[in-house]
């Protein structure tokens, strides 16, 4: 049983939302568009308008992705329209990465370009057991096994040993080879000084 001091807590924190694939009228073709971190909101008598503002990564054109149309401004929480009102950033974020606002959107979703940052992270005696109690806020089509390659150093045909051994496992249970990071998890991984 692993005890306290071998129990850490990790959380993927994504230094840049995804870009998205869309028309782009000005280049006159499908483009890449970035997250402006920006809302619009238009008022129409008793009814707004809200987008979340996009741009062109070559012309800077503006996209506008649908979050809501014709809605009473009753209907929105003083808290939600605040958000809008002053382009929080966290709300944005929010959104950039929510897949069904998206494809709602039509949008086509790049994730290569996300870069992440892990908090909580610091190098580890693998002669030790530990206990990673994973967090991660945003979806984003990280593959598991390419994290903790990354984290071991290892590449994935080493990992894919390891694995096949028994040193590591996943709860709740999963392809740790194939699994992408849609949730928390806890990884257990067993002392590893005879391996790297």
């Amino acid at each position: 049983m692993l005890n306290m001091h071998n129990e850490v807590t990790w959380n993927i924190v994504p230094t840049d939302t995804p870009l998205i694939v869309r028309h782009c009228s000005k280049c006159n073709r499908k483009m890449e568009f970035y997250c402006s971190e920006k809302f619009r909101m238009n008022g129409q008598h008793t009814r707004i308008d809200i987008w979340l503002i996009y741009k062109c990564t070559k012309c800077d054109t503006t996209l506008k992705l649908t979050i809501d149309k014709g809605i009473k401004p009753h209907d929105i929480s003083s808290t939600l329209f605040d958000q809008f009102t002053h382009n929080d950033v966290e709300l944005a974020w929010k959104y950039a990465f929510d897949r069904n606002f998206l494809k709602q959107n039509s949008c086509v979703v790049q994730y290569a370009n996300v870069k992440y940052n892990i908090e909580g992270f610091k190098p580890w005696d693998w002669s030790k057991p530990l206990l990673i109690h994973l967090k991660c806020p945003y979806v984003f089509n990280l593959k598991l096994s390419v994290f903790l390659a990354g984290t071991l150093s290892i590449s994935i045909g080493k990992l894919k040993s390891i694995v096949n051994e028994g040193l590591i496992t996943v709860s709740p249970a999963c392809d740790i080879m194939k699994y992408r990071i849609k949730s928390d998890a806890d990884i257990y991984i067993q002392p590893l000084n005879d391996i790297l």
